[in-house]
């Protein structure tokens, strides 16, 4: 019964990661200046790796990361890297935070943003990407850190309810 939870639930996610990154880069730069556009896209893979574990938040972080890697990255393995240590790390402080409160989850997604972009501007830097554009982003760091834990706020408790109501668990 979980190879069929499998076959239905992964294609669903590489759909809905899909449709979110269209959403970010279309809808969310209207409202957010370039470099702070919030990453949805993290949130999401964050709050599931909050209730399914380390290893379901690994697994999903290589897909949404490679997702994004295929429509925006500057190489392959970027965002794939960044988002699958940040989604096992949000699993690993997960066994140690209740995952019915709001507080727990915002402010875990707040201080991974912080591990996830550090991982990509190190990622980039590697390759060539210069000084300057790497302080540019530090500075957006913290308001793209904020508008994270604000998102989380509404984002968490649907995800959270859709799981309790066996959304996500067909069979």
């Amino acid at each position: 019964m979980e190879n069929r939870f499998h076959l239905i639930f992964y294609p669903f996610f590489i759909f809905m990661a899909i449709l979110i990154l269209v959403f970010q880069s279309s809808f969310l730069s209207f409202f957010f200046v370039r470099r702070s556009t919030p990453d949805l896209l993290l949130i999401v893979v964050l709050c599931f790796a909050f209730f399914g574990g380390e290893n379901k938040g690994l697994v999903l972080g290589l897909i949404a990361g490679f997702c994004q890697d295929i429509i925006f990255g500057p190489a392959i393995g970027i965002f794939t890297l960044a988002k699958m240590l940040s989604a096992f790390l949000t699993g690993l402080v997960a066994r140690e935070i209740y995952k019915d409160q709001i507080i727990g989850p915002a402010l875990t997604v707040f201080f991974i943003t912080f591990f996830h972009e550090i991982i990509i501007f190190f990622m980039i830097s590697l390759w060539g990407g210069g000084s300057p554009q790497l302080s540019l982003s530090l500075r957006s760091l913290l308001p793209r850190a904020v508008s994270h834990l604000l998102l989380t706020i509404p984002i968490y408790p649907l995800l959270y309810r859709a799981g309790q109501k066996n959304f996500f668990h067909p069979f």
